[in-house]
């Protein structure tokens, strides 16, 4: 491992990223405000809270976004670091014991969700309808967001199964 700073080419400029916050979906801006709700909980600020400071250490530079890396798993990836630093700060105030276990449940969970949608990056619609599942979205309202009829909703549902299973088997 270089400790050389990355080549611009490696990384995206300034301009490239404000471009980018720009632009994100609304399916990308709901993922990124589900990992935020789930990496706050355990600190003592709010999911506005977390998502903005990834973007200010992205934008002003803090946070380097290798252009290897999709949008949502690389601010995912700014958040979680940014949450951990929160909880040491709050952990270091006071330790509740007993949470000890819950808190690695919980963070188990929240890695398990991110891999979910991450799986799915290659397809927007079946990611699309990852997250409206882990909404709560079931059946005719599921089919109906996917915008696919009968039969190709089904073989999204399979994909989707598959891909889950594949990753968990």
């Amino acid at each position: 491992m270089s400790l050389e700073p990355e080549s611009p080419a490696e990384t995206y400029t300034a301009a490239e990223i404000r471009e980018a916050v720009k632009t994100l979906t609304a399916q990308h801006k709901t993922a990124l405000v589900k990992l935020a709700k789930a990496y706050a909980m355990k600190t003592s600020f709010g999911h506005e809270d977390l998502l903005h400071e990834a973007y200010m250490r992205v934008l002003d530079g803090r946070r380097k976004w290798p252009r290897s890396v999709a949008v949502v798993p690389f601010l995912a990836g700014v958040m979680k670091s940014i949450a951990c630093d929160w909880q040491a700060e709050r952990r270091d105030e006071s330790v509740e014991v007993g949470d000890v276990g819950y808190e690695d449940q919980t963070a188990a969970a929240r890695i398990d969700l991110q891999k979910v949608i991450v799986l799915f990056d290659d397809d927007p619609i079946a990611q699309k309808m990852v997250i409206a599942l882990l909404d709560g979205a079931r059946g005719e309202e599921l089919r109906e967001l996917s915008g696919l009829n009968k039969t190709e909703y089904e073989s999204k549902r399979a994909k989707i199964r598959r891909r889950i299973e594949k990753v968990w088997s």
